[in-house]
């Protein structure tokens, strides 16, 4: 999301961004509930908060922001460099990763603006995203907790998902039920959110990536709700409507990552070199 592109609002020693005009007047009257949120977070010592912004007019939106605390981690994110991982930090990824997704997809809520805090340095210490609140919708995970006895179409529901995804060329690397939204419990109009563990772009390792994705949504929080033997079939079904997987490889990151985790580097790995070091053949 490039500044020079975007609509841009000077408050005090914080700039706000926005995609258009309109937009950008709207979250410059809420600065005040923005500046009153950022301040309480910090007397809490929270380092992120999520939460919705109210507005008499309109629709709530929603704000997701978070301090940065080291140097280092400031320095990165006041002149967008990223880790020796190749990774931008956290908040970073997420900006960068939604505002590309938006426009692949609508099959994420809308990022409609973003701001960043300075010190006196000039140096980043917060930064927060602004997003269409998804008022009428409640997350998978919540979902599911309600509605246990629906977890096979939810799973259904969530294989599609994240082939549409793919289809686009969108890699959710985190994409459990509490990621997934879902509209007034219509499990065919779904949203993905919390980008920042997301890769975008031609993928030369699909079937690897897929299998990851496919496993991770099972491991975490999904195996509480269905059975391994019935989630592998209803993964039969849908890899069977798929053209172009090698199912040797899916099946190496599927049968592992159903019971065991990969934290973020590990899971960007996967992608960008179809490998793990706890996968590759012994010699």
């Amino acid at each position: 999301m490039s500044k020079s592109k975007h609509h841009a609002q000077q408050l005090q020693n914080t700039t706000l961004y926005a995609t258009d005009t309109e937009t950008g007047k709207s979250l410059k009257s809420l600065w005040p509930q923005i500046r009153e949120l950022l301040s309480k977070r910090r007397k809490t010592g929270e380092k992120r908060l999520a939460r919705p912004l109210t507005r008499e007019t309109a629709s709530a939106l929603f704000i997701k922001a978070s301090t940065i605390d080291s140097i280092p981690a400031r320095i990165r994110t006041t002149l967008g460099i990223r880790r020796r991982s190749g990774l931008y930090d956290w908040v970073l990824e997420e900006l960068n990763n939604h505002a590309e997704a938006q426009k692949r997809t609508t099959l994420v809520p809308k990022l409609l603006g973003y701001g960043l805090v300075r010190q006196r340095s000039g140096l980043v210490t917060e930064v927060f995203l602004n997003y269409e609140n998804l008022a009428d919708w409640l997350d998978g995970f919540d979902w599911l907790q309600q509605n246990p006895s629906q977890a096979n179409s939810f799973a259904e529901a969530c294989l599609e998902l994240i082939t549409q995804l793919n289809q686009s060329g969108i890699y959710h690397l985190d994409l459990w039920a509490g990621n997934v939204m879902i509209h007034e419990g219509n499990l065919e109009d779904l949203k993905v959110i919390d980008l920042e563990n997301c890769y975008i772009g031609d993928n030369p390792h699909s079937s690897e990536t897929l299998g990851f994705q496919f496993a991770f949504l099972y491991q975490h929080q999904l195996h509480d709700f269905i059975s391994e033997s019935l989630y592998d079939q209803l993964v039969s079904t849908q890899l069977a409507r798929l053209k172009g997987i090698e199912q040797s490889r899916f099946r190496l990151f599927y049968d592992h990552f159903k019971h065991h985790g990969a934290d973020r580097k590990e899971r960007h790995l996967i992608p960008k070199t179809g490998q793990l070091e706890r996968l590759k053949p012994a010699h």
